[in-house]
């Protein structure tokens, strides 16, 4: 099933003296994260954003109503979502995060490994993190050979989880 509202930005952290906050943008472009303004956080508020300027790969952006560093710290990890109707689909052999999430991974063989609770980007390239029927999670990189495919119709994603990310 697919969630109605998608994930499109993090606020980071409070920047200087005057409220902007650093901002991840997980839009291809965060130059349209404005067009999505207001956008909603998780307790059923909305919030809206002015980009300022790319700052080390993320944001500067001013919050609507918010002026001081105080008032922007208490926003320090808010996710921001919009609707998904509101967003493109996305391309061929691309999907949005959120739709990984809860989806069974199997084998090549059809045989179980775990359930997908998480997609990170520690930089280098998107992990997904399986809790599997046993032991702890790990994650593997959402890169072939290790990810081989995507079926959002039967909610599995087919991967190859060799012992050196197991452990």
């Amino acid at each position: 099933m697919k969630k109605e509202k998608i994930c499109i930005a993090q606020i980071m952290t409070a920047h200087g003296i005057r409220g902007l906050v650093k901002l991840r943008c997980f839009l291809e472009d965060p130059a349209d994260l404005e067009s999505y303004n207001p956008l909603e956080i998780e307790d059923g508020g909305t919030l809206s954003l002015t980009l300022k300027n790319p700052i080390k790969g993320d944001w500067l952006a001013e919050v609507s109503g918010i002026s001081d560093r105080t008032a922007a710290e208490k926003l320090r990890h808010v996710l921001l979502y919009t609707d998904r109707n509101r967003l493109p689909e996305p391309d061929e052999g691309e999907v949005y995060v959120e739709d990984l999430i809860g989806c069974q991974t199997i084998t090549a063989n059809g045989e179980p490994v775990g359930e997908i609770i998480a997609v990170e980007n520690f930089g280098a390239s998107d992990l997904i993190e399986i809790r599997p029927l046993s032991g702890k999670s790990f994650y593997l990189p959402m890169i072939e050979p290790y990810v081989s495919k995507i079926d959002l119709e039967s909610r599995s994603v087919t991967v190859d989880p060799a012992e050196e990310f197991r452990s």
